[in-house]
């Protein structure tokens, strides 16, 4: 229940800190009125770790807020909550906010033709049909071509590439999710503007948000990335989402227009034909490259589990920087505590450990006599490596892995992350991500480069390494047996787009 006098009310959350009993919200600054059904505090927050954990679901940082402020926030060892990290497609929501400034100041119109702008592009038009492709069938996915990406690597200018492709069909017949769109928006904005879409947005959204630790990858052309590659911290995502919460509003100031956010964060086109209904989290609907959800509210969406979810009606913000395999994952056990009975809400298996990643488990004893057959270094007789270098220390080792004329490093802690950082290449380099070769992303000179990793023999001839990085959603698993006078070493990578190459390398080496 609600009344008109209690304007003044501002939300009290169970968290035990506080000592606060809960109090029912009434909004009137928002333009609707609610009823908090949800009211987050530290044990909810426990039970959405212990959810994904339990579903396999590596969630590093996590941020909270609720009517204005933090309510939860956690990081998981080693990572910690003012890491940067990159956002993948959560970008998109970003370029559709840079779209969203220019149309407030009267630069530019959604019924806009891309191409209006654009005419020196003009005469490599390959179908006549994208001269019709609008500013809106950008926004909403529905330019016309099927997702493709033979731009990646294949030049440095990629509205070329997207000039070169057929259509499938009419812009603004059919949705068809395709990062180029966002690209081409990014474009747009650097043409109008006479700046680069993170120059724009850097004096017009992060400085007034506070944000400052972020960087922006570029095409080879050097335009901002509009469709991935900004990277940036939890905390500050979640400050992104709260402006979104409240129209558009940071503090008081009016920072993205207020028309726009309840625009762009409504359906603005359907999404069924393109995901079945058993894709149950991308069949709601699209607003201007924001997603719908299935339990109301609106998503920014990112490869690999990084989220930023908005629910109004309960004046929520939650932001994630994940490693898994989309966001289906992360948000099945999230609306599981979220929305389902309290029992579910209090299973909090108080004795898991959510302050680390897990890490590698094995016996104590195991590993010995074999740490002394693998020390030094080994001439692969056949596979992917040269040779591979291995040295054990007290509590740690370090293992190199030469492929092509290059070394690749690593440092493991005995069942504990430890850090190496430096120039050199880490194991994670083996496996670039997909648009390595087709962009520009040095990252500032304060990101520096880490590479955590620990070990463990889990058995007596078997030994496995984990690594994860700094900036980086990838994880490699390294697994070294041995049988007999050869063992096998085997590389393997996990949330990492790096296709056409392998994501899984092998070797074998014969033992002195």
């Amino acid at each position: 229940m609600y009344s008109p006098c209690a304007s003044n009310l501002t939300r009290s959350s169970l968290d035990k800190r506080r000592g606060r009993p809960c109090l029912v919200l009434v909004s009137f600054e928002r333009q609707w009125l609610r009823v908090s059904n949800i009211i987050f505090d530290n044990r909810m927050g426990e039970a959405c770790l212990a959810a994904w954990r339990s579903a396999g679901v590596e969630v590093r940082s996590v941020v909270v807020r609720q009517d204005g402020e933090v309510v939860f926030e956690h990081a998981a060892a080693p990572f910690a909550l003012e890491h940067v990290h990159p956002l993948y497609s959560v970008t998109k929501s970003f370029t559709s906010v840079a779209v969203g400034m220019l149309v407030n100041e009267g630069r530019l119109s959604l019924a806009d033709r891309w191409i209006s702008y654009f005419p020196e592009y003009e005469d490599e038009i390959a179908d006549e049909r994208f001269r019709n492709v609008t500013v809106r069938n950008l926004l909403t996915m529905t330019m016309g071509q099927e997702s493709d990406l033979s731009y990646i690597g294949a030049g440095d200018d990629w509205a070329h590439e997207v000039l070169h492709r057929e259509f499938d069909w009419k812009p603004g017949e059919v949705f068809h999710y395709d990062s180029l769109c966002s690209h081409l928006l990014s474009m747009l904005v650097q043409r109008i503007s006479g700046t680069k879409e993170s120059d724009y947005l850097a004096e017009r959204l992060f400085t007034p948000l506070g944000i400052r630790s972020w960087w922006w990858e570029e095409d080879q052309a050097g335009h901002t990335t509009g469709g991935f590659g900004l990277h940036l911290s939890t905390p500050d995502l979640a400050k992104f989402g709260q402006c979104l919460l409240d129209g558009g509003k940071w503090r008081g100031e009016q920072v993205i227009p207020a028309e726009w956010v309840a625009e762009a964060t409504k359906i603005q086109v359907e999404t069924s034909p393109f995901y079945p209904s058993e894709a149950t989290e991308d069949s709601n609907g699209y607003g201007y490259q924001f997603w719908m959800c299935r339990r109301g509210g609106f998503r920014c969406s990112g490869l690999f589990g990084q989220l930023c979810y908005i629910r109004p009606t309960d004046g929520l913000v939650i932001a994630c920087s994940s490693s898994t395999t989309g966001s289906k994952a992360l948000l099945d056990p999230l609306y599981e505590v979220l929305f389902k009975e309290s029992s579910v809400r209090e299973t909090v298996a108080s004795e898991r450990d959510f302050d680390s990643i897990p890490v590698p488990v094995g016996s104590a004893s195991g590993g010995r006599l074999s740490s002394l057959r693998l020390e030094g270094v080994h001439h692969c007789i056949f596979g992917d490596f040269e040779e591979i270098d291995i040295r054990f220390h007290e509590n740690e080792l370090d293992l190199s892995l030469l492929r092509d004329g290059r070394e690749y490093g690593v440092r493991a802690g005995y069942k504990s992350w430890v850090c190496k950082s430096g120039d050199g290449a880490g194991v994670g380099d083996l496996f670039p991500f997909v648009t390595h070769e087709a962009e520009k992303d040095d990252a500032p000179a304060w990101d520096v480069r880490k590479l955590f990793a620990a070990y463990a023999w889990t058995s007596p001839t078997s030994l496995q390494i984990e690594t994860r990085e700094l900036d980086y959603t990838r994880r490699c698993f390294i697994d070294v047996r041995i049988g007999g006078i050869y063992a096998v070493c085997r590389v393997r990578v996990e949330g990492m787009c790096c296709f056409p190459a392998p994501s899984e390398l092998t070797a074998i080496l014969k033992l002195g």
